[in-house]
């Protein structure tokens, strides 16, 4: 058969140079789409925290300057902070962390779901925390932690160890970019690298032995 003037098919050689350009190009524009698509949810996840932030605040301002407890037992049926914000944002969604959908809250209870709270025990080696806290008696709010992404378990109380013993909160897990996303006191939300709010020891760490003390004293 004869060959068309000008026509003239790949070599296997230019195939198999355009397929190592096309898997170069791949592997360096993935990680730059896994990274984007990670930006995203962090900035929904921070909107989430404002959203609880300023549902505290609406809290505080009906019942005189205080935030909510930890956890209520109305009826002898435990409820946790997130079931006193219901009325204030209207929707179980927001204590939904987008980079961490197994841990979804079901609207009563207790724990489980993708926030915590700095609600700890008030302890020897941690002294007053945000439970039922005025907010005068709250002597930085721009610098105390309110809420954070949960422990890796999904536990509802977040401090500045890895362990629950007394104090009973736990490390917020570093699921966004290395570190994980707060929402302070006086409504400000902000993303904090991982070692520097809390330690993963396995131990009991003292309020003055924290990466950052400030982040958890009260007073």
């Amino acid at each position: 058969m004869k060959e068309r003037p000008g026509a003239k098919g790949f070599t296997l050689i230019e195939l198999l140079v355009v397929i190592a350009i096309i898997a170069i190009l791949a592997a360096i524009l993935f990680p730059v789409f896994a990274r984007a698509r990670e930006n995203a949810r962090k900035a929904n996840c921070q909107s989430n925290l404002k959203q609880m932030a300023t549902a505290a605040m609406q809290y505080a301002q009906d019942y005189d300057e205080t935030l909510m407890r930890t956890a209520v037992n109305p009826g002898s049926v435990w409820y946790g902070w997130s079931w006193l914000l219901q009325p204030y944002v209207k929707s179980t969604d927001i204590f939904t962390c987008p980079s961490k959908p197994s841990a979804k809250w079901n609207g009563t209870s207790l724990a489980g779901f993708g926030y915590g709270y700095f609600g700890i025990n008030d302890v020897a080696n941690g002294g007053p925390n945000l439970s039922a806290r005025s907010l005068a008696a709250i002597s930085a709010p721009a610098d105390v932690i309110m809420f954070g992404d949960s422990p890796s378990d999904n536990h509802y109380v977040i401090d500045w160890d890895d362990v629950r013993t007394d104090d009973n909160g736990g490390a917020s897990e570093a699921r966004h970019s290395e570190g994980a996303n707060f929402a302070f006191v006086d409504g400000h939300v902000k993303w904090l690298k991982d070692g520097t709010y809390a330690t993963r020891t396995g131990a009991e760490v003292p309020l003055n032995q924290a990466p950052t003390p400030s982040l958890w004293k009260v007073q």
